[in-house]
């Protein structure tokens, strides 16, 4: 077994999953059977993958990155969307002006914050209510009130 440090605490994006694909740095990614997967400590998943044996062979994996395909990945519910939606986004103010790209999201210990980088420099966005008004991806746009903005 393996374990995982997720990105979300919280998630179960990695139970019940049928395979992953394990990527060192700089080389493609391979794809790898998970026969068993179950909750490990806070914050982790544990991984049973096929054919490694030994802890000399789960050692080898340090470092590696986890990555499923979009398949496997749990349904979004209303009002949820994935980071790399969201990098997509140009941020806007309630009256249309464009604040810029959407250029990073950083996950913290209470709620993902946008990070808008505009010609006025960085904006940080707490993405919640009162902050995010609305999300269109199809347009490609997000609404936004920043708190530097209420000031």
């Amino acid at each position: 077994m393996v374990a995982v440090t997720l990105d979300d605490p919280e998630s179960e994006s990695l139970l019940g999953i049928r395979y992953v694909h394990l990527r060192a740095t700089d080389a493609a990614p391979r794809r790898i059977v998970v026969v068993r997967s179950a909750p490990g400590r806070k914050g982790q998943s544990l991984l049973q993958l096929e054919g490694l044996t030994t802890p000399e062979a789960a050692e080898a994996l340090r470092d590696q990155e986890v990555l499923l395909e979009e398949e496997q990945l749990p349904k979004l519910q209303p009002g949820e969307y994935w980071e790399r939606d969201l990098l997509r986004l140009t941020a806007v103010d309630e009256a249309g002006q464009e604040l810029g790209p959407i250029a990073e999201v950083v996950d913290t210990a209470d709620v993902p914050v946008l990070v808008v980088r505009g010609k006025a420099g960085e904006l940080f966005v707490p993405f919640v209510d009162p902050y995010v008004l609305s999300v269109d991806t199809a347009a490609g746009k997000v609404v936004v009130a920043p708190p530097e903005m209420a000031e």
